[in-house]
C-alpha cells in the first residue's frame, strides 16, 4: 500500500524526555516559556484532531502572536508518532533534516527559511519553528499552513472549539452496500482512495444498537442516491447514509442493528473500500472475585461463541473464542500474572486456527496457567452478556440467577434437580426469607451485595436440612412468586418508587474524563490515574441516579479512550436530557485545592445553572474551597452537546491532602451525591 503523504518528524535531542500526557485539557491556557525570546507567556491552547483521532499531546498546539498576527503552531512531534518520518537532528547547528518519498526538507530552530529539495522557501507568515518549553518539556512548533502546503494535508479549523483538523486529502464516496464474505457480514463504502474513520457504538434499550461511523473528509458522489438501505437480516435492520459537518465534510454511516454486535473497521487497498466487519472481539481480560471465588473475565463485545479446554496434566485452561478478532493489549500477543493465589498468569493471542480449527477461522485464545494442580470439578465456565466468565473453584451459584429485567423490576431464578417447594416468610425490615430442601439444588452460603434500587442483597445460609435465602428489599419493591413446586422457581421484584418516578422517562449521559491512552492527571503521591478516578466514582454516580429513576448512560464503561466529538455525539444520537462530563483537577501549583464546575456560555439549555447548582451543593457538603463556576467556550464535550452539560471537577490530584481524600470511598459517596443533589435541584 503506498502510503498517502507523511507529515513531519521533528524530534530534538534536548527532549528525549517520556511522554507525559496532557493535564491542560480542560484548560483554556496554559503558561510556557516561548525560547525565541527567552520569556514566560499565556498561550490560548487548541484542540488538535488528526485523521479522525484526537491527539493527545505533552504540550499542546497554541495560538501564536507576531507581529501582531495570532498564528496557530502545532506540536509536530506527536503528530509524526502517528503518520511516521524519518529524521535526522543537528544538535550544533539546531537544524532538522526530513527525509520523505524522496523529498528532503532543511529547517532552522527560529528561522522563517527552509530549504525544499535545495531550494530556499519563507515558511507561511514568516513564522519560524520554535521551541516552547512546558513544565520542563521541550517541543518544537511550526505552523498548522505549514504542515498544509507541505506534506499534501488538508488542514481546517473550528472556531467554535478552538480545533484544528487535519486530513489526507478529500475523498469521494460512490457506493454502500451489504454483503458476506467468508462468513462474516460486511458493509463496504467505495471510495476513490484511501480514507480514515471514526466510529462509536450506542447499546439502546428496547430500540435497536447503532453503530456511527464517520468516513473523515469524504462527500457523497453526485450520483449516489441510496441514503436509506434497507437489510432487513437476522441481528441487521438498515443503514443511513448522511453528510456530517465537524470542521470538515464527512460521510455518516448510522448503522442500526436488532441485537448487539462486535465490528472492526477497516480499508482493503485492493477494492478500495472501507469496510465494516462483524466479528467479535476481546477487548479486556482481568481477574476478580465474584460471590467469594477467584475468576477470569474474558470481556467481548457481543455474546461469545466459545470453545474451552481443560489440560489437567499442565494446570491451563484454555479459552478459545471462535469468531473472534484479538484486540486486548492492543492485539498483541503476551502474558500478564494475576492477582489471584489460583492462577499463575495468563496469556492470550491471535491464534492460528490452522491445524486446529481450519484456515478460515478466527479464534483469539486465552490460556489460564493455574498455580496448582486442579482438578475439573473445581473449574465452572459460564457466559453472562458479553462476558466469559471462569470461576477457579467452581461456580458458588450453581442454579442461583439474578438479573433486572428492566428499569425498575427484577428477577430472581433458581433451578433445582427436582420438584422442589419454597416456603416463603416475610420478616420485619424489608426482609423476605425462602427456604427449600438443601439436597435439590448445590450453591454455596454467600453475602451478596446487589444495591441495585429493587434489592439490597441476599444471604444464603445452610443447615443440616434446607437453605434459607434471606433477600432484603429496597423499600417499597414488591414481589411476585411463580414456580414453587415444580423444578424452576421465579421471584420477580419490580420497585413502586421507580415505576412511578417522574424521572423514569429522561435520560442523564455521564461521561467519564479521559481514559485508554490518555491516563489524564496523575497522582503526585500515589500515582492514581484521573481516568481511573473519574470512572469510579461515574459508576457511583450512575447507581445514585438510577435510586431516583433516571435512565443513565455512560460513554464509557471500561478503562477505554472516546474521542472528544464522539462523547458529543453519543448523547446528540441519545437525545439525552442532560449530560455529565466528570473529572479530577490539577495544577502546578501543589496548594491549588477546592471544586468547580465548567459550562459553556453559548449553549441555549442553561448549562450555566446546572453548573450552579452541582457547586452548591459540592461546596456544602464536601466543605471544599469553592472555586465557583467556570465558562469554557472551547471544550468540545459541553460545548458540541446539545443539551444542559456540565463538567465537573471533584478536586486536584495535585494537591496532598484532596489526592488522599479522592481515593477515599467515603468521600468520593458524599462527592457524588452532592452531584445528584444539583441535578435534582437543576430538574425542579
Amino acid at each position: 500500500m503506498k502510503k498517502n503523504l507523511l507529515i513531519v518528524l521533528i524530534l530534538l535531542m534536548l527532549v528525549l524526555s517520556s511522554i507525559s500526557f496532557a493535564e491542560f485539557w480542560e484548560s483554556e491556557t496554559i503558561n510556557a516559556v516561548d525560547t525565541r525570546l527567552g520569556i514566560e507567556k499565556e498561550f490560548s491552547i487548541v484542540n488538535l484532531i488528526l485523521n479522525g483521532e484526537d491527539v493527545i499531546p505533552d504540550v499542546p498546539g497554541i495560538l501564536y502572536v507576531l507581529d501582531g498576527s495570532t498564528r496557530t503552531l502545532l506540536p509536530v512531534r506527536v503528530i509524526s508518532e502517528m503518520m511516521g518520518a524519518e529524521v535526522e537532528w543537528f544538535g550544533d547547528t539546531k537544524e532538522v533534516k526530513i527525509t520523505y518519498e524522496g523529498n528532503i526538507i532543511l529547517l532552522k530552530i527560529n528561522s522563517p527559511i527552509a530549504y525544499v529539495n535545495g531550494v530556499e522557501k519563507t515558511l507561511p507568515d514568516n513564522v519560524p519553528p520554535i521551541i516552547i518549553d512546558y513544565e520542563g518539556i521541550n517541543r518544537t512548533v511550526v505552523p498548522a499552513r505549514f504542515i498544509s502546503e507541505e506534506f499534501g494535508m488538508d488542514v481546517d479549523w473550528v472556531g467554535e472549539t478552538r480545533t484544528v483538523i487535519i486530513n489526507e486529502k478529500k475523498q469521494i464516496v460512490s457506493d454502500v452496500y451489504f454483503t458476506m464474505k467468508n462468513r462474516f457480514p460486511e458493509i463496504r463504502v467505495k471510495t476513490t482512495g484511501e480514507v480514515k474513520s471514526s466510529n462509536f457504538y450506542i447499546a439502546k434499550d428496547n430500540e435497536n444498537d447503532q453503530l456511527v461511523v464517520d468516513i473523515i473528509n469524504t462527500e457523497l458522489s453526485s450520483g449516489f442516491r441510496d441514503y436509506f438501505i434497507p437489510i432487513n437480516l437476522l441481528y441487521y435492520d438498515s443503514i443511513e447514509v448522511s453528510t456530517y459537518e465537524k470542521g470538515t465534510q464527512n460521510t455518516r454511516l448510522s448503522i442500526n442493528l436488532t441485537d448487539t454486535r462486535g465490528y472492526d473497521v477497516f480499508y482493503d487497498d485492493d477494492s478500495n473500500e472501507l469496510v465494516v466487519k462483524f466479528i467479535n472481539s476481546v477487548n479486556y481480560i482481568y481477574t476478580d472475585e465474584i460471590y467469594g471465588v477467584d475468576a477470569v473475565i474474558i470481556d467481548t463485545k457481543e455474546s461469545p461463541a466459545y470453545n474451552p479446554q481443560f489440560w489437567v496434566e499442565k494446570n491451563k485452561i484454555i479459552i478459545d473464542v471462535m469468531n473472534c478478532l484479538f484486540n486486548y493489549n492492543d492485539g498483541v500477543a503476551g502474558s500478564e500474572d494475576s492477582s489471584s493465589d489460583l492462577i499463575s498468569n495468563i496469556a492470550y493471542s491471535q491464534y492460528d486456527p490452522t491445524k486446529e480449527y481450519g484456515e478460515d477461522e478466527v479464534v483469539s485464545r486465552i490460556v489460564i496457567n493455574l498455580e496448582n494442580e486442579t482438578s475439573l470439578d473445581e473449574v465452572y465456565i459460564e457466559d453472562v452478556g458479553n462476558k466469559i466468565i471462569v470461576y477457579i473453584s467452581g461456580d458458588p451459584l450453581n442454579g442461583f440467577d439474578y438479573y433486572k429485567t428492566a428499569q425498575d423490576s427484577s428477577q430472581l431464578s433458581l433451578k433445582f434437580n427436582r420438584e422442589t417447594t419454597v416456603e416463603s416468610e416475610l420478616l420485619s425490615n424489608n426482609n423476605l426469607r425462602l427456604t427449600f430442601d438443601k439436597d435439590n439444588i448445590d450453591i454455596d452460603e454467600l453475602d451478596i451485595d446487589i444495591d441495585d434500587s429493587i434489592i439490597q442483597s441476599f444471604t444464603i445460609n445452610k443447615n443440616n436440612s434446607e437453605y434459607s435465602v434471606d433477600i432484603s428489599l429496597v423499600e417499597n419493591t414488591e414481589f411476585v412468586m411463580l414456580g414453587s413446586g415444580s423444578n424452576n422457581f421465579f421471584l420477580n421484584f419490580v420497585n413502586i418508587d421507580l415505576s412511578n418516578s417522574k424521572y423514569k422517562n429522561m435520560l442523564i449521559v455521564i461521561d467519564p474524563g479521559h481514559g485508554g491512552k490518555d491516563p489524564g492527571a496523575i497522582g503526585k503521591l500515589t500515582g492514581v490515574y484521573e481516568k481511573t478516578l473519574a470512572l469510579k466514582s461515574s459508576l457511583m454516580l450512575k447507581k445514585e441516579l438510577e435510586k431516583e429513576g433516571f435512565k443513565v448512560y455512560m460513554t464509557r464503561s471500561t478503562d477505554e479512550y472516546i474521542s472528544l466529538y464522539e462523547r458529543a455525539n453519543m448523547a446528540n444520537e441519545l437525545d439525552a436530557d442532560l449530560f455529565v462530563s466528570v473529572h479530577i483537577n490539577a495544577h502546578t501549583n501543589s496548594d491549588a485545592n477546592g471544586v468547580e464546575v465548567l459550562y459553556s456560555p453559548y449553549t441555549t439549555q442553561h448549562s450555566d445553572l446546572l453548573a450552579k447548582a452541582i457547586q452548591k451543593y459540592l461546596v456544602k457538603d464536601l466543605g471544599a474551597t469553592n472555586r465557583g463556576i467556570v465558562p469554557r467556550p472551547n471544550l468540545i464535550v459541553i460545548r458540541e452537546t446539545k443539551m444542559a452539560a456540565a463538567l465537573v471537577e471533584l478536586g486536584f490530584l495535585s494537591n496532598k491532602r484532596e489526592e488522599e481524600l479522592l481515593q477515599q470511598d467515603w468521600y468520593m459517596d458524599k462527592a457524588v451525591k452532592a452531584v445528584k443533589k444539583g441535578i435534582l435541584e437543576f430538574l425542579n
